[in-house]
């Protein structure tokens, strides 16, 4: 991928579910930023992380996780998870 290139929405929510369910534990928005960037060779900004996050917790496929500290904590559904 070329620095310009933008990931289309739909191929990031899948890389984030992908990558939540690798982990048995939660991820901050960070970290699935920098999970990204390796994936996809090309910078992807967190708040584009976070907005595409959101569009999966809106749809129940994922869960904000209230742990300690102020980021936020993501991780697959309950139910979503063995899908």
């Amino acid at each position: 991928m070329r620095p310009g290139d933008r990931v289309p929405a739909e191929r990031l929510r899948q890389h984030l579910l992908n990558a939540l369910e690798r982990t048995s534990r939660p991820m901050t928005t960070a970290q699935l930023r920098d999970d990204m960037h390796q994936h996809f060779r090309a910078p992807v900004v967190i708040e584009s992380v976070y907005r595409n996050l959101t569009v999966l917790e809106r749809r129940g496929a994922v869960e904000r996780r209230k742990l300690q500290g102020r980021d936020a904590h993501w991780s697959r559904a309950a139910d979503q998870a063995e899908i």
